[in-house]
């Protein structure tokens, strides 16, 4: 360290003690100051050494104290404490549960309510959540569905074009309306697309029953897209459709 801090020295003074011409002299002289202007003078010391350490540790004691970079191969000095940290954005930030997540999960943050009367379909392997209107008074039989199922795989347009060809496989008398590109009904998703159809669906006994169905799919900021596969057998679609609404309507209010 090339500067000491400490108490300036005094040049001797009469009656006081300091190195005279012959060495360190003391004398009996009444001192002209007090024990409590000397203490206060040592306390006033101690405050400048510390004062001083200070301001050294602050200055780093380097060339760069005066504001100059560092050298490119210099260790840089890490950021003060207390240093605000932003984390990176996840791919999908976490979401905790709002006013519009009841009823049934499906998978991130998505819900639906099934309508009065649905039940969850006796198959548990299926993908997604699959819930069925049961025929009145026959048993094992149904009248429609409701299937909700999510992919990352296509977009919204894809996605509804790939489920109606696997629905309508098998089918006699397809008939597939032109997709419509909707308006998304929430700012959390970016993509919104419909497709309705028809057709005559076989039964074990040989007979064709007349059913309509729709696709309606949802993609959302992060590229999920969730689908809301739904048919109802012709002869109860005009009586029960708004139950299928009703459950896509619930699902929405969850994004």
């Amino acid at each position: 360290m090339s500067q000491q801090y400490g108490p300036p020295q005094q040049p001797p003074v009469q009656g006081g003690w300091g190195p005279g011409p012959a060495g360190p002299q003391y004398r009996s002289a009444k001192p002209s100051r007090t024990p409590w202007i000397v203490m206060g003078g040592a306390v006033l010391a101690v405050i400048l050494i510390a004062v001083g350490v200070v301001l050294l540790v602050s200055s780093g004691g380097d060339d760069n104290a005066g504001g100059t970079a560092p050298a490119a191969n210099d260790s840089l000095t890490p950021a003060p404490v207390g240093t605000l940290y932003t984390p990176p954005t996840p791919t999908e930030a976490p979401k905790t549960k709002g006013p519009g997540d009841v009823g049934v999960e499906v998978g991130g943050g998505v819900w639906f309510t099934p309508a009065k009367g649905w039940l969850q379909g006796p198959d548990k392997t299926i993908s997604g959540k699959y819930y069925i209107l049961q025929e009145f008074n026959k048993r094992g039989l149904i009248d429609g569905y409701y299937w909700v199922r999510q992919t990352e795989l296509y977009d919204a347009k894809g996605f509804a074009e790939h489920l109606v060809d696997i629905e309508s496989n098998g089918y006699h008398n397809v008939r597939i309306s032109k997709g419509i590109a909707l308006n998304c009904p929430s700012e959390a998703l970016k993509a919104c697309y419909s497709i309705s159809y028809s057709a005559n669906v076989p039964t074990k006994s040989g007979k064709l029953l007349p059913f309509k169905g729709f696709i309606t799919t949802y993609q959302d900021q992060y590229g999920k897209v969730t689908a809301t596969d739904a048919g109802l057998e012709v002869k109860v679609y005009d009586r029960r459709v708004n139950e299928l609404l009703f459950m896509n309507n619930t699902l929405v209010k969850s994004f």
